[in-house]
């Protein structure tokens, strides 16, 4: 099995340049938009926020075939207060949905972060215990906070654009939270 390409810190700063064509769906064939017609609708009805269109061109861009592999790598390479599993990077770099609660298990001193999958012919995958069932409860305002901060360092690297929106995002939830407290 070759290891993953490697990426550069200058192919990644381009990657980042404001796209210079319009992002466009995947191309999607004629026969789906005939046998379910609301999707023809749907092709274009693109948004005209930047900010949006932004995070859907990074998404992209990041999505291609074995470049994911590439940004993990750098990922790993940043020093972050709190480092991130490979499966986590994956998550985050994608704009996947991240377990809070498996994120937090994760940031734990002596957690063991090698979580990489051993590979076994027909399409299993050999994963750690510990990984696989790694929870611990984000159950106060600090937990949560510290959870945030550490997906957030991982989410602004590769989505700089959304640094000012996860402020302010925590920013109202650390309110309600103690608005709650206060009754």
């Amino acid at each position: 099995m070759a290891p993953p390409p490697t990426i550069t810190i200058d192919q990644f700063a381009e990657l980042l340049d404001e796209p210079k064509k319009l992002i466009r769906p995947a191309l999607i064939p004629q026969s789906l938009f005939s046998a379910i017609p609301h999707l023809a609708l749907l092709q274009g009805k693109n948004t005209d926020d930047p900010h949006i269109s932004r995070t859907w061109y990074l998404h992209q861009q990041y999505a291609k075939k074995r470049v994911v592999d590439s940004l993990i790598n750098l990922g790993q390479s940043q020093a972050l207060k709190d480092p991130f599993l490979c499966a986590m990077w994956k998550s985050v770099i994608l704009d996947h949905f991240v377990n809070f609660e498996k994120l937090y298990a994760t940031l734990e001193k002596g957690y063991d972060h090698n979580d990489k999958p051993k590979d076994f012919m027909g399409g299993f995958s050999l994963i750690k215990k510990d990984f696989a069932l790694a929870k611990k409860l984000v159950c106060t305002e600090s937990d949560w906070t510290h959870v945030f901060d550490a997906w957030m360092a991982g989410v602004v690297l590769f989505y700089p654009h959304r640094e000012d929106e996860l402020a302010k995002y925590q920013s109202k939830i650390v309110n309600f939270c103690q608005h709650i407290l206060k009754g």
